[in-house]
């Protein structure tokens, strides 16, 4: 795992695509309205908290870790256990590579770095429909915090938070 480049833009976006076009196909109503889009993964990867996870120099996922405080989990704020968390966002394994293991590899590393910089928990959010996202945040040994709610092109859109205490 290391930081994002804006000369990897194209390559994440083109993992960010495909990720869109597996989502429609597992009839998945999630980044279906243009965001993630590559404006957004541009200044995620200028703020410095966007990472890829690659093997033999070749990109094979992407996440940005928001240290920000987020308010679509107000709903769930009474419930965190952690104070100081990285949620993770655009979470995406190239299509390409999946079955691989490298989504598990990946997590493992977003823990390992979020335990070097003092974090005491992970929060992430998904689509109630993404069994997959969700089986692999149950199997990285997150829990389910609840329903909260994100804007998704002017939509308000229902997403199932969790949380890894670390």
């Amino acid at each position: 795992m290391r930081k994002a480049k804006l000369n990897d833009l194209r390559n994440i976006n083109n993992i960010v695509d495909d990720a869109k076009i597996a989502l429609k196909d597992d009839g998945v109503d999630q980044w279906q309205n243009g965001s993630p889009d590559i404006m957004l993964l541009g200044r995620q990867i200028s703020s410095e908290n966007a990472f890829v996870y690659e093997n033999d120099d070749k990109i094979l996922a992407y996440a940005y870790l928001s240290e920000d405080y987020e308010p679509t989990y107000a709903a769930v704020m009474n419930i965190v256990k952690g104070s100081d968390a990285y949620t993770i966002h655009t979470f995406c394994v190239d299509s390409k590579e999946k079955g691989k293991g490298i989504a598990s590899k990946f997590f493992d590393d977003i823990i390992a770095y979020a335990k070097e910089n003092n974090k005491d928990s992970l929060r992430i959010d998904t689509h109630e429909d993404n069994f997959k996202m969700r089986g692999l945040i149950s199997k990285m040994g997150f829990k389910e915090l609840g329903q909260i709610y994100i804007k998704d092109a002017g939509m308000t859109k229902p997403r199932i938070a969790y949380e890894l205490i670390l």
